[in-house]
């Protein structure tokens, strides 16, 4: 991860001296502002160009519900509050300084026992990839049968640090949605995972606003 923070560094003045992510800067914003370094990968990748009259609005937990009820976007996926485990897991993924996605392995169990994997770091958009996956989902749930654990299923959680937002143009009376939740590549990873599982697996992903899932 060092040597991707290291390269981001130096590009760096490859976007500070973009015309085109400048213009982005001078959107206004509306509800709470992402931090400094998630407003930079915001700015930095994602496709919408600056208009006169237009603003950002911050997403919440209860806009997100409402419109996973009225789009398909979020088809599939359960959508609750993050949690205190969430909360730290996303704290690991340095939103304030470098965001970047962590992943962990929890085995969930009837004794409500917490037994997990150590956090793994990758780069922005960097999880674990599935043969290291599947090997640490063995060993763990080895060592939680040999522990007397009664294995519900397995999850595999990691963060989406990315902001969401919904577009606004006043003008043209226009909007557009920046979403989070399981991408297309994270539901290929869970359906490649799920036939060499003997448990149940949900794969999770985190933002800073909901948990998403879906269960396999």
């Amino acid at each position: 991860m060092l040597r991707l923070l290291f390269q981001d560094f130096f590009r760096l003045p490859l976007h500070l001296f973009s015309f085109h992510f400048l213009k982005k800067w001078m959107t206004k914003w509306e509800g709470q502002k992402p931090t400094l370094a998630m407003l930079f990968k915001f700015y930095r990748d994602s496709d919408f160009s600056f208009q006169q009259g237009q603003k950002l609005v911050s997403l919440n937990f209860k806009s997100i519900k409402k419109l996973s009820r009225e789009t398909s976007f979020y088809q599939g996926q359960e959508i609750r509050e993050l949690n205190n485990d969430d909360m730290a897991l996303l704290k690991k993924s340095s939103l304030s300084l470098y965001p970047h996605e962590v992943t962990v392995i929890r085995i969930v169990n009837a004794q409500n026992e917490k037994f997990t994997s150590k956090i793994y770091h990758g780069g922005p958009y960097m999880g674990l990839d599935s043969n290291t996956i599947r090997k640490e989902i063995r060993r763990l749930s080895f060592l939680a049968r040999k522990k007397g654990l009664i294995i519900e299923e397995v999850e595999v959680a990691h963060t989406h640090p990315a902001v969401e937002a919904m577009s606004v143009n006043e003008k043209s009376n226009e909007s557009a949605f920046f979403f989070n939740g399981l991408s297309f590549a994270d539901k290929q990873l869970g359906q490649r995972l799920a036939p060499f599982i003997d448990y149940p697996l949900r794969l999770s992903a985190i933002s800073p606003v909901a948990h998403y899932s879906c269960l396999y």
